[in-house]
């Protein structure tokens, strides 16, 4: 059996991603402002999916430091074949982490601790696929950012104990212009569990819509294990509060 699982990233950030792109990273010096970020975005891939969710500050200082909250609810499918049969696979989840936020300035980050859960329905069934059902872990997470005069650095990961899956993603852009409300680069990303792996490569773009808002889009190469070479597309957004 070809064992090509695939769920939603960071969101990461959160999103994971988030996929997804975590994006609380996306977030930056501008969710450093507020309390209270939402953000939401998918991805066409091996797998497609779709995530929304949102960071929320426990009471105290409301400087984007100190504890907070985060989850996420997602969505998704994927194909693979075992043997001459197709196996379609629908998922749904969630993720909630406590979340502990550091850094000022031009550098940012967080540590998170939580619980995800997921469901996954194959079609026809498939015993040998060890997510089929439901499933539930106690996952970590890890994100942050950095901005050094018109660069910046973005990073997500995520690695969950009970699939031993994993997310990472990271990336480098660069001010575009001078009103400072666009910024583009390369994103590379990584995810699998102990059958799989997966890697993206690829420009990304983020647009600032507001003071405290961003749209980002990424397309490019996709690759992994057992699986034929393809393109992704991935697109976000986020507004802090």
């Amino acid at each position: 059996m070809t064992d090509q699982p695939r769920r939603l990233a960071s969101k990461t950030s959160f999103a994971a991603a988030l996929i997804a792109l975590g994006a609380s990273g996306w977030a930056g010096t501008a969710a450093a402002q507020s309390d209270v970020t939402v953000f939401a975005g998918g991805k066409l891939d091996v797998a497609d999916s779709a995530y929304v969710g949102a960071t929320v500050g426990l009471p105290g200082p409301v400087d984007g430091k100190g504890w907070a909250v985060r989850g996420v609810v997602y969505t998704g499918g994927y194909d693979y074949q075992n043997g001459p049969v197709t196996i379609d696979a629908d998922f749904t989840g969630a993720q909630a982490e406590l979340v502990y936020r550091f850094g000022s300035g031009p550098t940012w980050g967080s540590v998170g601790l939580g619980y995800r859960y997921v469901d996954t329905d194959l079609s026809p069934g498939d015993p040998g696929n060890r997510r089929d059902g439901s499933q539930g872990e106690m996952m970590v997470s890890l994100d942050g950012g950095h901005v050094s005069g018109p660069w910046r650095v973005d990073w997500y990961g995520a690695y969950g104990f009970q699939l031993d899956d994993y997310d990472a993603q990271a990336s480098l852009t660069h001010t575009v212009g001078s009103s400072g409300r666009v910024r583009a680069g390369l994103e590379i990303g990584a995810d699998g569990d102990s059958n799989y792996s997966a890697y993206r490569i690829g420009p990304v773009l983020g647009v600032k819509v507001g003071e405290q808002a961003e749209f980002q889009i990424s397309a490019g190469f996709s690759d992994g294990d057992d699986r034929d070479s393809d393109g992704y597309v991935r697109v976000g957004f986020y507004r802090s509060f």
